[in-house]
């Protein structure tokens, strides 16, 4: 009897030995280029459900989702935007107006492809409002930004990678569109 406990309990210790450990990932937080001439102030971003939890999402198919066994975010999703965002943005310009940004990000994941490979796919609607306007004024644009870039490998490290690039990307769009209201 204690043979076949000893024995479990040699077995479960080992299986926690061969166990891969977990793998953290964030975006990367130094500006990719100074932007100037805008101010923005982010309000807040939703996420969707399957986007909520830390795991990195893998999109294998148009009906079916994954995530990575042993990478995930090392904070919540709506924090590392809103974190990488004000680092894309620059520092605050005096006696330039704010914009108020409030959105939905809606897709954050790898995307498996028929064949082999993967890309990045990151969808995100914004509203830029005025903040002295009233909340039941019609925002001054609602737009929904999408990115989709190959990633060099399929693996988690690949994508978060890519997808940090991603976000640099959009966030220049967003300065631009900013500018432009």
């Amino acid at each position: 009897m204690y043979n076949r406990i000893a024995l479990c309990v040699a077995l479960c210790a080992l299986a926690g030995c061969a166990s891969t450990p977990q793998r953290f990932f964030t975006l990367d937080m130094a500006p990719s280029a100074q932007r100037t001439g805008v101010n923005i102030e982010i309000q807040h971003i939703r996420v969707a459900d399957p986007l909520l939890g830390k795991q990195l999402l893998i999109r294998k198919s148009p009906t079916e989702l994954e995530y990575y066994a042993v990478g995930q975010w090392a904070s919540q999703l709506d924090e590392l935007l809103t974190e990488k965002f004000y680092a894309e943005f620059g520092p605050r310009t005096a006696g330039t107006p704010a914009l108020h940004l409030s959105g939905w990000l809606q897709a954050f994941e790898q995307i498996d492809l028929p064949g082999g490979g993967a890309e990045a796919h990151i969808k995100l609607t914004l509203v830029f409002r005025d903040p002295v306007r009233s909340r039941t004024e019609p925002p001054l644009l609602e737009k929904t930004y999408e990115l989709r870039a190959p990633a060099p490998a399929a693996e988690a490290a690949a994508v978060a990678e890519t997808l940090s690039r991603g976000v640099e990307a959009l966030a220049e769009q967003i300065v631009n569109d900013a500018r432009s209201l």
